[in-house]
């Protein structure tokens, strides 16, 4: 696994974490949670997502909202939420990214963390803000 793709699950861990167990953002970025080792970069990479995640979460979540069809974003399953989150983040204010390639990760991810069914639903959500938004 490259390093920005540990660095992208290590960020929708946290991400999951911190709405779960409300434990402060600074401490989980921290990675003490995490029982091996982090590499730097893919630690600096994650930072940078999870902070900017949190950051624009209004947005981020605005976002979302306004890009899921048929169904309540209360009710989104957490893993989901986290890696759409994560995923907006990116795409939105991440230029060096395409955001092809965000939408792969997040379907990846998806594939590896959520349900049967999450990687679908998540292409689905973030192929309609990738047609209804410009980066």
């Amino acid at each position: 696994m490259g390093i920005r793709r540990k660095a992208r699950v290590l960020a929708f861990q946290t991400i999951y974490s911190w709405d779960i167990n409300n434990d402060s953002i600074e401490e989980l970025l921290a990675f003490n949670w995490k029982k091996e080792d982090i590499n730097e970069e893919v630690a600096n990479f994650a930072r940078l997502l999870v902070a900017g995640t949190v950051e624009k979460l209004k947005e981020i979540d605005s976002v979302i909202n306004k890009n899921i069809r048929n169904w309540d974003f209360d009710r989104l399953a957490k893993v989901d939420l986290a890696i759409l989150r994560t995923s907006v983040f990116e795409m939105n204010y991440q230029e060096d990214v395409p955001v092809g390639v965000t939408i792969n990760e997040a379907v990846e991810i998806a594939k590896s963390f959520g349900t049967d069914d999450s990687y679908k639903f998540i292409n689905g959500v973030l192929d309609n803000i990738r047609r209804t938004q410009t980066k």
